[in-house]
Order: structure tokens, then C-alpha cells, then sequence
């Protein structure tokens, strides 16, 4: 139990800087165009997904289960802003009791971002990554397929990441 909970919280500290970005647009061309304006200002996650084939898992159930209620609520009070200068900013929530329980943020402060089409680029001292990214209204969601060995059996199970976003 307590490999699959550090297997998770490690899966997603690696992949949330890789999954953000495309939800599926509407026929009828629904959803905001992606411009660098639209993503200005402050957001906080409001839900992350895990989907495989056609499962789709609460990822903030998960981490609730394997890292504790304090982290769900930690990340989703969190304010992320992301500043005309292209600079991004945090603000932690109160609510950021346990050490490390901001850990699963996956734009850390001093950051910089840039959008380019519907591409989403976070760069930190980890190296620059760039994401998918649509933007409905007061909605973002950021996702990004991925490949990683999530039930410990050797085998690289292929998923999609999503994490979505409410102004805040």
C-alpha cells in the first residue's frame, strides 16, 4: 500500500510540469482562444485527473488517500498568478499545514511562463516544459499524455494528466 501511495505522489511530482493543456474542444468551436492575456492572473487547481483508456481517476482523491486531506486542501486553496511580465507567483494557502503538502503544485513560485498557440511553456530550476492548454471562460485545464510504470509490475502503462484550473 505504502509503495503504490509513493508511487503515485512520485508520478506526480515528475509529471505535473508535463500535463497541462488539451481538453477536447466542441464541434462547434467552443472555448476561448488561447492568448498570453488569457491565462493572466490568479487561478487555483479546482480538479486533477489521471485517465486511462477509457478509466478516469480523482487524482486529488488519490493523493487525499496516500498523502492526507491536508495536501488536497493545501493545493486547491493555493493561489497560482501568472503576471503580464511573464513571471509566476504563489501564494500558499493558510491551509499548507504538513511540510511539503504544496509540493504537488505544479507552478512553483519565480517561475516564468510563456503561451505560444495553445502551448504553455513553465520553465524552472528544473528546465522548461511545455504543455497543452485550453481555456474555456473561468476555466484552464492543463493535460499532457505520459508513460510510466504505475502498478509495479515493469510494464509502462500509457495515461493522460489533467489538472484544471479556476480563477480565483
Amino acid at each position: 500500500m505504502m509503495k503504490l501511495g509513493r508511487l503515485f505522489t512520485w508520478a506526480l511530482v515528475i509529471a505535473m510540469p508535463l500535463w497541462f493543456g488539451s481538453c477536447k474542444k466542441e464541434s462547434g468551436g467552443s472555448g476561448d482562444p488561447v492568448t498570453p492575456n488569457s491565462i493572466e492572473g490568479s487561478w487555483k487547481i479546482s480538479g486533477m485527473k489521471l485517465k486511462q483508456g477509457n478509466q478516469t481517476e480523482d487524482y486529488l482523491d488519490l493523493i487525499k488517500q496516500y498523502v492526507g486531506e491536508d495536501a488536497v486542501a493545501c493545493l486547491t486553496d493555493s493561489k497560482i498568478t501568472f503576471n503580464s511580465n511573464g513571471k509566476v507567483t504563489g501564494v500558499a494557502s493558510p491551509k499548507c499545514q504538513s511540510a511539503g503538502a504544496d509540493d504537488f503544485n505544479p507552478a512553483t513560485d519565480n517561475s516564468t511562463w510563456n503561451v505560444s498557440g495553445s502551448k504553455l511553456t513553465i520553465t524552472d530550476s528544473d528546465g522548461a516544459q511545455v504543455y497543452d492548454l485550453a481555456i474555456n471562460g473561468n476555466s484552464m485545464t492543463w493535460s499532457v499524455n505520459e508513460q510510466d510504470d504505475l502498478d509495479g509490475d515493469g510494464v509502462k502503462e500509457t495515461y493522460t494528466t489533467m489538472i484544471e484550473f479556476k480563477r480565483a
